[in-house]
């Protein structure tokens, strides 16, 4: 909230957190959902009516082939594994918009902020994905996220840009950041809002 002017929230609902705010004179909306696709996708069918101009979900996601924690991940494409992503998408994967991700870029590179473009693959649930993420890993996934799909299959959906821009907390070796939520400490966070608004 301390990104952007004129704070003002958008639901009382408990369920989840929505305000909104404007940062380079742009409105911008931000929306916590909870946990997994479902959750994502309720969330978004009620911004519906909203004409959404781009989407982007800032998350957390496990590293895979290579990743360490607290690698900054453009994704360019994510692999449909979860039930609500392979229906939105009907297909095995989808892509962020290439203009939004090479735009993320470029500020991530401007704000001093080391990232890589990578692949992403999304599951339905923490713990009933190791089959499915073998998999991902070797068609390219770069890590893993319960949400990314769902975001960018629904843009793909209603012809909304988006994109995903996760922060690996924990790599295949053991290795994980402390502190959870990650949200809070995620510094590319400032980056997103100028790719959108500058």
């Amino acid at each position: 909230m301390r990104l952007v002017e004129n704070v003002h929230f958008l639901s009382v609902s408990n369920e989840y957190s929505f305000f909104s705010g404007v940062y380079g004179r742009k409105v911008v909306n931000f929306i916590g959902t909870g946990s997994g696709s479902a959750s994502l996708l309720t969330a978004l069918y009620e911004l519906i009516p909203s004409r959404i101009e781009c989407l982007i979900r800032i998350g957390a996601s496990g590293g895979l082939k290579g990743a360490r924690i607290y690698d900054v991940v453009n994704v360019k494409t994510a692999f449909c594994m979860d039930v609500v992503s392979k229906t939105l998408s009907r297909a095995k994967r989808v892509n962020a918009t290439p203009k939004i991700v090479n735009h993320i870029n470029d500020m991530l590179a401007r704000d001093k902020i080391a990232s890589v473009i990578e692949n992403a693959v999304s599951v339905d649930a923490m713990y009933l994905f190791e089959k499915e993420i073998r998999r991902a890993e070797t068609q390219g996934a770069y890590c893993w996220d319960l949400e990314t799909a769902t975001t960018l299959a629904f843009g793909k959906k209603f012809d909304v840009k988006s994109a995903s821009v996760l922060q690996v907390v924990s790599d295949k070796h053991g290795s994980a950041i402390r502190s959870y939520p990650p949200i809070r400490k995620l510094n590319f966070v400032l980056s997103v809002l100028n790719a959108l608004t500058v």
